[in-house]
């Protein structure tokens, strides 16, 4: 299987041009975000112009619900005329796709008065022809475009018919919990608490460490923390790079709070970065659209990749990890995180615990 890491927005959209411009069966694409502004112009015309014969977009009506991070019916929406404009050029943008043979289809619907807001399918890939796969973060937005991120192409069959698998079962309302084993990577198709078990098999990845692991995500939480710490107590080195800036504060300081017990070193990164991955015993990558969190494990569909491919190893390397790590700062001050976050993180946990559980449980159809 071919690999290439295609490090930011621009040379993502180059390749996935490319690829569906010389489409001639299907063009397939999904992400959480959609919205009408440049990012989400760009994608339009391109599955516009392909002209692969059966071309398909999902989006999770978290779109519909929220736009540049804020809620579309909120004070925003209110006071912000460009706001409204980039409302109402998503629907557009819709319709164009529509107008023109693409399908187009929202899922997980986020239900009266927003009951069901916490369940997401947060993936994010693409596929053409069955052949050309795409795994990462990238989502298409303007703010997503300009967070550094990071996508990677997958050439090759299996891999291609996997990822079409599962978008065409998202297509048709269910939501697959499933390891699909290739040559040297294993794909996995998470369902929120419905795949706990499936996790514990991921999870193992990680124990199975045997010198060292660097994750890279801006959100890391439990369930992975008490893994991390777990592999920690057996020798094993662990870092974890975050976002200095980063747009949800509630995980910046739960970091901070935890790395007061020594067993991770805590990197930041300048700015904020939307990059998931993790880096095993310099030889196992593990990348796709999870960040390892409580929201993620509890709610939310997710697509992640663990592979021991010399080269995409070796590009990850040099492409992604090492310019992050040179560009990061190791944490040392001995202020570590207020009383708040640690007390919020509990009540999210709890939350998350009894909600996925009772009203919020995953659908698989």
């Amino acid at each position: 299987m071919k690999t290439k890491v295609l490090v930011g927005s621009t040379a993502f959209m180059k390749a996935l041009g490319e690829r569906a411009q010389s489409a001639q069966d299907l063009l397939y694409v999904q992400a959480m975000t959609f919205e009408g502004d440049a990012a989400g112009e760009e994608l339009i015309d391109l599955m516009i112009d392909s002209p692969a014969r059966d071309k398909r977009l999902i989006v999770d009506s978290f779109s519909k619900a929220v736009v540049s991070d804020h809620f579309v019916f909120g004070p925003k929406y209110l006071k912000d005329a460009s706001f409204r404009s980039e409302v109402k050029n998503t629907y557009l943008l819709i319709h164009k796709a529509e107008a023109n043979g693409v399908q187009v289809k929202f899922v997980n619907p986020t239900g009266p008065l927003m009951l069901r807001y916490p369940l997401r399918n947060h993936k994010k890939m693409m596929v053409v022809d069955g052949l050309y796969s795409y795994l990462g973060g990238i989502n298409f937005s303007d703010h997503n475009f300009a967070w550094h991120d990071m996508m990677i192409e997958l050439e090759g069959q299996s891999i291609g018919e996997a990822i079409q698998a599962d978008f065409l079962s998202t297509w048709n309302g269910a939501n697959q919990s499933i390891k699909v084993d290739l040559e040297s990577q294993q794909l996995y198709f998470f369902n929120g608490i419905k795949s706990k078990d499936l996790y514990e098999n991921f999870f193992d990845e990680v124990r199975g460490a045997q010198s060292k692991i660097t994750v890279i995500s801006p959100y890391v939480s439990e369930p992975l923390l008490p893994v991390l710490k777990e592999v920690a107590q057996s020798g094993i080195a662990v870092e974890i790079i975050s976002p200095k800036e980063n747009n949800k504060g509630l995980f910046h300081d739960y970091l901070l709070s935890q790395s007061g017990k020594r067993f991770f070193t805590l990197l930041h990164h300048p700015g904020m970065f939307h990059l998931k991955a993790m880096l095993i015993d310099d030889s196992k990558l593990v990348f796709g659209s999870s960040n390892y969190d409580l929201v993620s494990y509890h709610f939310e569909q997710e697509v992640v990749m663990v592979s021991e491919d010399e080269h995409l190893v070796k590009s990850f390397r040099s492409q992604v990890l090492n310019p992050m790590m040179s560009a990061s700062v190791e944490f040392t001050t001995s202020t570590t995180g207020s009383t708040k976050a640690k007390i919020t993180m509990s009540l999210l946990k709890g939350f998350c615990e009894l909600a996925s559980r009772s009203l919020l449980r995953p659908k698989n159809r």
